[in-house]
């Protein structure tokens, strides 16, 4: 088998040229010799076995085994004598070289595709050209490029796509497929580094048609896009391509894909439809241990959210109140101030539980709203930050509590 297949049309004129990446085609010239007997589906079969295990011998017995499971051969020798007959046969077409049919030789025992023949396959130009691609790549990359891009066009679709309920087929496909995704992957990141993103965009639509679901070619096919200003159609195809993870696999965008995602809506003029995203900007606060410290006016909010589920649930929540005051019951120095109340609030998040909520009310009063206690309950909680102040406290500061339920509005009359 000669290595330059498609590259030199003089080489093809009386050679078999055998194609089996997405769909199988044998041909000799322009004739198309596969198609001409398409009612021997046994003996295609055959050859199809024989070219996928072409650097073994391999018995009769092996052969009949893998392609007709379950049918008792007495002699397989004999059994097999007769298709091996027909198929050399069908090889020796008319515009075919004479030798054509001895591609198929037979040597102690056992059937052998002669890959010493003149032959033209594409999935082993496909392979060599993978091989050369990493071979070369850091040395020429220019060169790794070119040859990646040839082995690329060259893989159709899968590996011999009608046997796709056949056994013996079924590795030698996924081997192909895999060494598709990883030159691919190869060769993106090769143009990424010239700088060649329009010829990304290309190699991501190809592999698209046979495997949509690898996230890396997304990701380069969405950076590729970014470069080259095409916000509008990255945005168009981070919503499909989410969409059809979560639809097919269940799966959310991962924090790469989401990443490129914000980096994408930047800036962006366009209304925000993913709801991940939205989540995730929701969420983008750190969370602490402790209790959830915000300003007053949201404080109030919430107190009034509360108040108002209280009607429905029937649950009670208590407000705090921990004041800083002098011994006199004036408010305290600044500077003494603010070393008591970065003090307290440190407390406050090492004792209360995430739920809590606490607020500045002025320099020298905070709140606390504690859902889902009882009276005696709360009271240990506020006992427990006063007695934790009074212990750490070097000032004249003292720390006062009080607590009360928040009353529902129906009762506020």
């Amino acid at each position: 088998m000669r290595i330059g297949m498609e590259l030199d049309p003089s080489l093809k004129k009386e050679r078999l040229e055998i194609y089996t990446l997405g769909r199988f085609l044998v041909k000799s010239g322009d004739t198309l010799i596969s198609e001409q007997s398409s009612r021997s589906y046994r003996i295609w079969d055959l050859f199809k076995y024989l070219v996928t295990y072409r650097d073994k011998g391999i018995l009769p017995e092996v052969i009949l085994e893998n392609l007709w499971p379950g049918q008792e051969f007495s002699d397989p020798k004999r059994a097999l004598r007769t298709p091996i007959y027909r198929l050399r046969q069908l090889l020796t077409h008319p515009t075919a070289d004479n030798n054509s049919n001895n591609v198929i030789t037979f040597s102690q025992g056992c059937y052998k595709w002669d890959t010493n023949a003149d032959y033209l396959l594409d999935v082993q130009e496909f392979e060599a050209l993978c091989q050369r691609g990493r071979m070369i790549a850091e040395n020429n990359p220019a060169a790794a490029i070119e040859a990646f891009k040839k082995a690329v066009s060259l893989y159709k679709g899968d590996y011999l796509p009608e046997c796709l309920y056949y056994e013996w087929a079924l590795p030698v496909r996924n081997y192909y497929r895999r060494i598709f995704l990883q030159s691919s992957l190869y060769l993106c990141r090769l143009l990424k580094n010239a700088g060649r993103h329009s010829e990304i965009i290309e190699v991501c639509e190809s592999v698209f048609h046979v495997e949509p679901f690898e996230e890396e070619f997304h990701l380069y096919f969405l950076e590729s896009q970014m470069v080259m200003e095409k916000i509008q159609e990255a945005r168009s195809h981070y919503e499909y391509v989410t969409s059809l993870h979560y639809r097919e696999l269940g799966i959310k965008p991962s924090p790469a894909m989401r990443n490129l995602y914000r980096q994408l809506k930047t800036g962006s003029e366009y209304v925000e439809f993913d709801l991940t995203s939205i989540q995730e900007s929701l969420a983008e606060r750190q969370e602490t241990e402790g209790a959830f410290f915000c300003d007053s006016d949201i404080f109030r909010h919430l107190y009034k959210l509360e108040k108002k589920k209280l009607e429905r649930s029937g649950q009670v929540i208590f407000l705090g109140l921990l004041s800083l005051t002098t011994a006199e019951y004036r408010i305290p120095p600044q500077k003494t101030l603010k070393e008591a109340s970065d003090m307290l609030l440190d407390l406050l998040n090492a004792n209360l539980r995430k739920g809590d909520i606490i607020t500045h009310w002025n320099d020298s009063q905070i709140l606390i709203l504690l859902p889902n206690l009882n009276l005696e309950q709360g009271e240990k909680v506020l006992q427990r930050i006063i007695t934790a102040f009074n212990t750490k406290n070097n000032s004249s500061i003292k720390l006062l509590g009080k607590l009360q339920p928040v009353i529902p509005p129906q009762q506020n009359n």
